[in-house]
C-alpha cells in the first residue's frame, strides 16, 4: 500500500503487518564511475542514515539493514539465525559514526569533501515510497558533496535500465524464494540473471558453486557466511532495511494466509 496511507489505516482492524524475509538496498553498477572504486562504494554505503528511512518513510517497522541477507533465516544450527551468527558488517543505528567515517574513507578513494566526484544519478522506479527514499538518498549524499540527481522510471522500463546496466545507482530489493540465504546470495555469481550490479568475483563463484553441491549443512552455511563477507570486502550493494510485508484484508475474510516469503494463500478462505 502507499507509504503515506500506512498512518491513516494502522489502527484500523483490516491493517496487518508480518515479518518478511526480504531486504531493500541500492545496486552500484560497478563498472561505472566513480562506483568503479570500492571506497566510494563504502563510503555511499556507510553514508546512510536507515533510522530516519524506517521511521519517517516506511513507517511500519522495518528494520534497519546492516548486511545484505535478511533477518528471519535459519543458520546450520536451526534455533540461530543466519543474521544472529553473521553479524553486522557495521552499526545501522550509528549514523553520525559512520558518516565521519564515510567521509574518510571517501577522501581515501581521491574524493576529498567530494571533490572531484562526478554527478551521480540515481534511478527508482514510480512509487511515494521509493521516490521519498531517492530523496532522502539525495540530502544523504549530499553530505559527502556529491551532486545527486533522481530519476524515476515505469516498472518495466526501470527493470530494463538496471539489467543492461545503464545506470550509476538504482534501487533494488530482493524477498527469498524459500527459507536459505542461498536465494540471497546466489543472485550475484558473474552474468547472473539478477546481477544488476555487473559484478563479477572468481572466489564469489567458486563459493556459491561449493555450497550448491556440497551435502555438509555445517559447511555449507560457513561458506554462505564467507560468501556474505565478500559482498562487504567489495561493498557492491548498500543495504537500506529488511522488508516487513503490510496487506488489507476485509474482516469479512477467514481461512486466508500470509507467508513470510510474500505469498498471500486464498485456497482456504471463506467469507463469513
Amino acid at each position: 500500500m502507499p507509504n503515506d496511507e500506512i498512518d491513516a489505516w494502522r489502527d484500523k482492524p483490516e491493517f496487518n503487518l508480518e515479518g518478511q524475509l526480504g531486504t531493500y538496498y541500492v545496486s552500484f553498477n560497478v563498472t561505472k564511475a566513480p562506483f568503479d572504486n570500492p571506497k566510494v562504494r563504502q563510503a555511499f554505503t556507510l553514508a546512510v542514515d536507515r533510522e530516519f528511512i524506517v521511521k519517517n518513510i516506511g513507517k511500519a517497522g522495518q528494520v534497519p539493514a546492516g548486511a545484505f541477507v535478511p533477518t528471519g533465516l535459519t543458520d546450520a544450527d536451526p534455533t540461530k539465525e543466519f543474521r544472529e551468527v553473521g553479524g553486522d558488517y557495521y552499526e545501522p543505528y550509528d549514523y553520525e559514526g559512520n558518516l565521519e567515517k564515510a567521509k574518510q574513507i571517501l577522501a581515501e578513494a581521491g574524493y576529498p569533501n567530494g571533490q572531484g566526484l562526478p554527478p551521480i544519478e540515481y534511478i527508482y522506479n514510480e512509487g511515494t515510497g521509493h521516490q521519498a527514499i531517492g530523496e532522502a538518498l539525495q540530502d544523504m549524499w549530499g553530505k559527502l558533496g556529491a551532486q545527486v540527481t533522481l530519476a524515476s522510471q515505469e516498472w518495466n522500463t526501470f527493470l530494463n535500465t538496471r539489467k543492461n546496466g545503464d545506470y550509476q545507482v538504482a534501487r533494488n530489493g530482493w524477498l527469498c524464494d524459500y527459507n536459505d540465504p542461498i536465494s540471497m546470495l546466489d543472485m550475484w555469481i558473474t552474468g547472473g540473471g539478477n546481477n544488476d550490479a555487473q559484478w563479477s568475483n572468481a572466489q564469489y563463484d567458486a563459493l556459491i558453486k561449493e555450497i550448491k553441491t556440497t551435502t555438509d549443512k555445517n559447511k555449507r552455511f560457513e561458506l554462505m557466511h564467507k560468501a556474505e563477507d565478500i559482498i562487504f570486502d567489495e561493498w557492491m550493494l548498500c543495504p537500506i532495511y529488511y522488508y516487513v510485508d503490510i496487506y488489507l484484508l476485509n474482516e469479512k475474510v477467514e481461512g486466508f494466509y500470509s507467508s513470510p516469503l510474500g505469498f498471500k494463500y486464498f485456497m482456504y478462505a471463506s467469507v463469513k
